[in-house]
């Protein structure tokens, strides 16, 4: 698996720090001897199948979408990477909210899924967690070889009427003690590029925020 981007590994004291914060809101487990925790990790895709990902590995729903044009069907001219600036947070059963990273993360991704990026590494409680959510802030493509009605679209930004765009998806995942798990988020690039206005470059922001899938791996 190719990486790229920021990736963020925090220090066992500062993940001790926030585990106890969501213990001291009644979100977290304490055990004699020392804390339960496990590690999840974030990994994104500029186009990943995530509709088999989440046949073979879960039971959440995804976005069903049908694309204008597909990157695998007579388009493999279209090159491009995005570049995407988030927040993101697991939402515990009880509704406590954690965020992942201390910082805002960067990746830039093939807009054609060839490479997947390890957004962020982190310590989490040993809970339930039913929500995910991804603030984000920036979302762009570079793109060689996108034609839209005839017309060339080198650059393609999704229009955030509030300077960040809230994705929240439903998750069932049950963290243990010492357990790894990896979320996969799918920017399903295929879909949104094809909705892009060719006079202006952008992409309505509902758009994007529906096609977005995240996948329990």
């Amino acid at each position: 698996m190719m990486t790229s981007g920021k990736y963020h590994s925090r220090t066992m004291g500062w993940a001790a720090s926030a585990i106890l914060g969501l213990v001291a809101a009644g979100c977290g487990n304490v055990v004699a001897g020392g804390l339960v925790f496990g590690e999840a990790t974030v990994v994104v895709s500029g186009d990943a199948d995530t509709l088999a990902l989440a046949a073979q590995f879960s039971t959440q729903p995804t976005v069903a979408t049908v694309p204008r044009f597909s990157f695998h069907e007579g388009e493999s001219e279209v090159e491009g990477e995005v570049d995407a600036r988030f927040h993101v947070f697991m939402i515990t059963e009880g509704g406590a909210s954690l965020q992942l990273g201390d910082e805002e993360i960067r990746v830039r991704v093939d807009l054609r899924g060839r490479n997947e990026v390890d957004a962020v590494r982190e310590l989490v409680p040993a809970r339930r967690y039913t929500e995910f959510r991804l603030v984000f802030r920036e979302i762009k493509a570079e793109v060689q070889g996108l034609v839209i009605d005839g017309v060339p679209v080198p650059e393609v930004r999704v229009e955030l009427e509030d300077l960040s765009l809230l994705v929240a998806r439903p998750i069932d995942l049950d963290v243990t003690d010492g357990e790894r798990v990896e979320l996969v988020v799918d920017l399903n690039t295929a879909a949104w590029l094809g909705a892009v206005n060719p006079l202006t470059g952008g992409v309505d922001q509902t758009v994007f925020q529906d096609l977005v899938n995240v996948v329990v791996r």
